[in-house]
């Protein structure tokens, strides 16, 4: 959430989860990162200390399926990638040459070594420590980071392109996919990304291979979420609109849009009040 939040913000992020885990069924909660930039912000947050090291990645895995919520400095964050993905220790020229990458044998030369680390978007300044917890436990976060299924990941793109059309920031190499995918890039960037996240990541997270993640900053969150419901009924099956009102019964909550059966959004594009050959006949009569 934004940095001080009122409540009526809380109360906004608190409903935008509870619809977006109801209208995609997400088994995983979204999770907040937030920076912390001083050594005295680091002893203010009032997170779990991380019992001992552990890789960003394990940490948002902890938020998400866990609900945990925890802080770590640069001396408890375990993988070499994610300190200097985030700004927690400067990358050197090992990693800046792309020598790092290169030597791994995933790049055909040491020219695209260093094109791939230089496509990587690392947080040029530097921060201290991170909290990282399910969001909606958070009162501040820098970055909101979603586990999901592919298709969850195709909801949540068409409800960031409901208000903010195609993504202009997309990026990822399948290296240091959570670090960098989830967290640095949507921060660096300040727009969405997705990640079919790196094998670290499925390691420390113990990904399901059909597992990835959608991030945003977290001014965008409330927008996604409210473009993901609004198009719910559109995007959906029969049989899963039916799945899914069952579980609105079973649990007595709702949505803040209707849920139509027997109609998607192709239905709707026959509700011109004219011909669609009328659009297209304005090119042979200019």
């Amino acid at each position: 959430m934004s940095r001080n939040p009122s409540i009526e913000v809380v109360l906004l992020y608190c409903e935008s989860i509870r619809q977006l885990t109801l209208s995609l069924h997400l088994d995983a909660a979204p999770v907040g990162v937030r920076f912390l930039f001083l050594p005295e912000e680091v002893d203010a947050c009032t997170a779990a200390p991380v019992p001992h090291p552990k890789s960003c990645c394990a940490l948002i895995s902890d938020g998400a399926k866990r609900g945990l919520r925890q802080k770590a400095d640069a001396g408890h964050v375990s993988c070499p990638g994610a300190l200097t993905a985030l700004g927690l220790r400067r990358p050197g020229n090992f990693v800046t040459s792309g020598k790092q990458f290169s030597l791994m044998r995933l790049y055909a030369s040491g020219a695209v070594a260093r094109q791939a680390t230089e496509a990587l978007r690392f947080i040029p300044h530097r921060i201290t420590g991170l909290e990282v917890g399910p969001l909606a436990e958070m009162e501040e976060a820098d970055v909101a980071v979603l586990l999901c299924q592919p298709w969850q990941a195709m909801r949540l793109l068409q409800g960031y392109c409901y208000y903010y059309g195609a993504p202009s920031h997309l990026g990822g190499i399948g290296n240091q996919g959570v670090c960098a995918d989830l967290v640095a890039r949507p921060y660096c960037c300040n727009d969405f990304n997705y990640s079919m996240l790196c094998p670290g990541a499925r390691i420390h997270m113990a990904s399901p291979e059909s597992e990835m993640g959608c991030a945003m900053p977290i001014q965008q969150f409330p927008q996604v979420a409210q473009g993901t419901i609004r198009t719910t009924s559109l995007t959906m099956t029969d049989p899963q609109k039916r799945e899914l009102l069952a579980r609105m019964e079973d649990s007595g909550l709702s949505l803040d849009c209707p849920i139509e059966l027997g109609k998607m959004y192709g239905t709707y594009r026959k509700n011109s009040p004219y011909p669609h050959e009328r659009y297209d006949a304005l090119e042979r009569e200019t």
